[in-house]
């Protein structure tokens, strides 16, 4: 019996499972087994520990719950039941089964448990399980690549299942930035997608954001496994990131698109270990399959693509030939017959495409066209057979088709022999266009170049042959011709004042009356904006002056415009052949020196050339140079001729004026610079020096204490057209600190021709400061007594011209009268110019003339000399004469 315990003792120790020995209460009795499981029992062996001593709580429910079932069941048995235990590493899995003892105790029954350690087959299950589970979610991502025919889709669809069915925390593709070289996500799917959120991965090795898995995948186009991402040393940049989410192992693959990394899959799972060889080799397949569906859209992509484009290819050529407005077509040459032409031809020629096809070749080509078409066509033909003519040789040929209607349309065709490879048929390609308004163009063109625009009369380039030819037949024939230069006088103020639409229709009305003067044989050509030439064949001088005279005539009728007409006047300048010139270049020349000296001489005048013309521009054309200098040079200077109240016998002031001494040519008189300043521009600076010169001198008076004196300046029309007078004046007054009352300036009439309402609206100005103005050589111009009334001046100027003959001449007289009754009714003061006789100042007093200038009371005098006149008592016994008496 002895024996038989031992044997069995030594039976149970050998059981690699443990057997244990547990009272209904759950007390632990004994361990019949060298293997202690997972009980640790205390060394006291007095102490009995109870279950929920040595298990955790689920632990021990579960083996209370198997003693009870075996208590209560009829054989004493439970069934099998499993528990999880924690252990260091992980959990341990183990499965009992508990039968009751049939021998009962004193203290009830006791129960057997035999307890075995399943956690490497609980591992193996699992692995199997896991592996289940990725071979569906393979099978279901094989069927979605297979399906789906959209790439973001597809990817969109594989992280979902990878996630759901794979049961993995986060899946997501990233794709390469080809200029950034970042890993961008494009599809991702799980509860932890917001890890994504500012993520930054870079395939940059040197930036510390490329030097995680994720870019060393793509980088050496391999996979790659993490045991666990939340202590793998590669993870750490993105540690921080993704503590929140605590993941175990992850796995980034690369993904290929033609055999290149294009981006990867990133997968997370929330065990460690997760991916096995087995699992490794799943995801690969799974990739490998994601692979072969983007090269498969790839290649759909780029089939589509293509089958887009060689359909917007033929969209666009039957666009391009049913909408153009040129014709293509298509020709046998050998039978002339066509082959193709497009639906244009409608629009070109009114015909239908049909129409053009059933109709033989030439037959809507006018004229001798189509013959020598059908000639041209079978000579290419046959150089081209024999290889003597290429495809890239064009032809191109203007022919004027006929229209359905009846009426033609001029045409330009391009064509060339080609081979068809097909059918290897030559055939004859070309494109006709419409080229009417392109030959009307460039006839028009023709007609610009020899044509003003304007007005329809020969150009200069015309004019040059003109002038040509007729020289050419007055040298054959001995005879004479005359070229005449008109110029409008201030045409300028027109177009300034009235508008370049006025000034053309000015100048067309003027085009109309000079050409009705001349005959058939005769040029006139417009050259200039004011400018026109006559060139008159066979004219000797009597017959050139009586047509410049009507010429002259036609511009000096008024224009109407409107409201108020509108007079012009012209200079001409002429030049003969042969005296002036034998050449088209000197006869112009001559005639516009001639011109230049009828403007010089006041304008509305004619000059024939002559030695003494050409002797005075180029004398002008050197004054107008040396003018540039005069003022840097100190070459102008100013005198002052007194002027005399004849009340009083007093001088009340003195007249500044302009004297220039040029170096070489000596004193030049005012009246031969002063309108060359005027035509070239000067006149402004040259108005401001003399104002401020005047000025200066005239505050020298002040400084002497002699009675307050009045310095009286003249003031260019050209001044009111340009600049800023006003402006000037007072600037200047300012300046040396003159006051205003003591300036006096002279203005002629013509200042109101130009624009009346703005020299009207500068005298003004400078009346409200205080300024006085003069009417200067008044009664000699054209401007009308409503703007004189409307002029605020102090004084008229009876001109020289009025003074010079005043004693004989009765008209004058009459004149002055009238001038002095004028302006003493306006509230004006008189002052006669001239003034060189006691005869003429007696007759004036008695006139009721009110002052004087003159030889008669002092020649203009230099600053020195006339502040020695002004201090010197003049003998005016002489002036207050009365010879009136004497006079006839």
């Amino acid at each position: 019996m002895s024996q038989d315990r031992e044997n069995l003792s030594a039976i149970i120790h050998s059981i690699p499972d443990p057997l244990i020995e547990i009272s209904a209460a759950g007390e632990i009795l004994a361990i019949h087994s060298a293997q202690r499981g997972l009980f640790h029992l205390p060394e006291n062996p007095d102490v009995r520990p109870h279950l929920e001593d040595v298990l955790s709580p689920a632990a021990a429910t579960t083996m209370q719950e198997a003693l009870a079932l075996a208590d209560a069941s009829v054989d004493g048995r439970s069934p099998r039941r499993q528990i999880e235990m924690g252990k260091p590493g992980g959990v341990a899995w183990f499965e009992f089964s508990i039968a009751r003892k049939e021998q009962e105790n004193r203290d009830g029954h006791h129960y057997l448990m035999l307890c075995r350690d399943i956690t490497e087959r609980k591992g193996y299950e699992a692995g199997i399980l896991r592996l289940n589970q990725l071979y569906a979610t393979l099978s279901a991502c094989n069927k979605v690549v297979a399906r789906v025919r959209d790439a973001s889709e597809m990817l969109g669809q594989i992280c979902r299942l990878a996630v759901t069915s794979g049961e993995m925390r986060l899946a997501w593709v990233g794709l390469i930035e080809p200029l950034s070289r970042r890993i961008s996500p494009v599809a991702w799917f799980g509860e932890d997608s917001a890890y994504l959120d500012g993520l930054e991965i870079s395939l940059d090795p040197e930036d510390p954001k490329g030097q995680g898995p994720f870019a060393i995948a793509l980088r050496d186009n391999h996979p790659l496994w993490i045991r666990d991402f939340m202590t793998d040393a590669s993870c750490v940049p993105w540690h921080e990131q993704a503590r929140p989410y605590g993941w175990g192992a992850a796995a980034f693959l690369p993904l290929h698109r033609d055999g290149v990394v294009i981006g990867g899959l990133g997968i997370y799972a929330n065990e460690t270990d997760r991916f096995d060889v087995k699992s490794q080799q799943l995801l690969l397949d799974l990739v490998g399959g994601i692979d072969v569906a983007l090269d498969r859209l790839s290649l759909e992509s780029t089939r589509v693509a293509l089958e887009d484009a060689v359909k917007a290819s033929e969209e666009k050529f039957r666009e391009i030939t049913e909408s153009t407005h040129e014709v293509i077509w298509s020709l046998d040459p050998e039978t002339l017959r066509y082959l193709y032409v497009s639906p244009s031809v409608l629009r070109l020629q009114g015909f239908t495409v049909e129409e053009v096809m059933a109709r033989p070749f030439g037959e809507s080509i006018g004229g001798d066209a189509a013959e020598r078409l059908k000639r041209q066509i079978s000579q290419e033909l046959a150089q081209f057979s024999a290889g003597l003519r290429s495809s890239d040789i064009v032809s191109i040929d203007e022919t004027e088709l006929l229209r359905k209607d009846g009426s033609t349309v001029w045409t330009e065709s391009v064509t060339k022999m080609v081979r068809n490879k097909r059918t290897g048929r030559v055939e004859l390609h070309g494109v006709t266009r419409d080229i009417t308004e392109r030959k009307f163009a460039k006839e028009e063109i023709e007609r610009l170049a020899y044509f003003d625009p304007l007005t329809g009369l020969a150009n200069r380039t015309l004019l040059q042959d003109r002038i040509r030819n007729g020289l050419d037949l007055a040298r054959r024939s001995n005879l004479p011709l005359a070229l005449l230069v008109l110029d409008l006088d201030n045409f300028k103020h027109v177009n300034d004042n009235l508008g370049h639409a006025i000034g053309d229709r000015v100048l067309l009305e003027m085009a109309k009356r000079l050409k009705a003067h001349l005959a058939d044989g005769d040029t006139l050509a417009h050259t200039s904006g004011d400018e026109f030439v006559v060139v008159l064949p066979d004219s000797d001088t009597t017959a050139t002056l009586a047509m410049t005279e009507r010429l002259r005539n036609s511009v000096a009728k008024a224009f109407s415009l409107g409201a108020d007409p509108l007079f012009l006047t012209a200079s001409v300048g002429i030049a003969n052949f042969p005296e002036d010139g034998i050449t088209p270049e000197l006869l112009m020349s001559n005639a516009n020196m001639a011109l230049h000296q009828a403007k010089l001489a006041g304008r509305n005048g004619l000059q024939f050339f002559t030695p003494s013309v050409q002797e005075r521009s180029i004398r002008s054309l050197r004054l107008t140079n040396a003018l540039h200098q005069a003022i840097q040079r100190g070459e102008l200077s100013l005198e002052y001729q007194p002027q005399l109240e004849l009340n009083s016998n007093l001088i009340f002031g003195a007249e500044a004026l302009i004297r220039w001494t040029h170096p070489d040519l000596g004193p030049v008189s005012p009246s031969e610079f002063i309108p060359l300043a005027e035509m070239c521009g000067l006149i402004l600076p040259i108005s401001q020096w003399v104002m401020a010169a005047a000025l200066q001198d005239a505050s020298a008076w002040r400084a002497l204490g002699s009675t307050p004196l009045t310095v009286s300046v003249n003031i260019s029309a050209v001044q009111f057209d340009h600049g800023d007078l006003v402006s000037m004046v007072i600037d200047e007054l300012h300046a040396e600190g003159f006051p205003p009352d003591r300036l006096e300036l002279e203005l002629t009439e013509s200042v109101t021709l130009a624009d009346p309402e703005k020299a009207l609206a500068q005298m003004e100005q400078l009346y409200a400061q205080g300024i006085r103005l003069a009417i200067d050589d008044f009664g000699t111009g054209y401007s009308s007594l409503s703007y004189l009334k409307r002029i605020r001046a102090h004084r008229l100027k009876i001109d020289q011209s009025f003074i010079r003959d005043l004693v004989i001449n009765e008209d004058d007289q009459a004149i002055v009268s009238t001038i002095v009754g004028l302006a003493r009714s306006m509230g004006m003061r008189t002052i006669a110019e001239g003034v060189e006789t006691p005869e003429q100042l007696a007759l004036l007093r008695k006139l009721g003339c009110d002052e004087i200038q003159g030889y008669l009371l002092s020649h203009p005098l230099p600053q020195e000399a006339f502040l020695e006149f002004i201090k010197t008592p003049v003998p005016f016994t002489l002036l207050e004469v009365d010879s009136a008496e004497q006079i006839p």
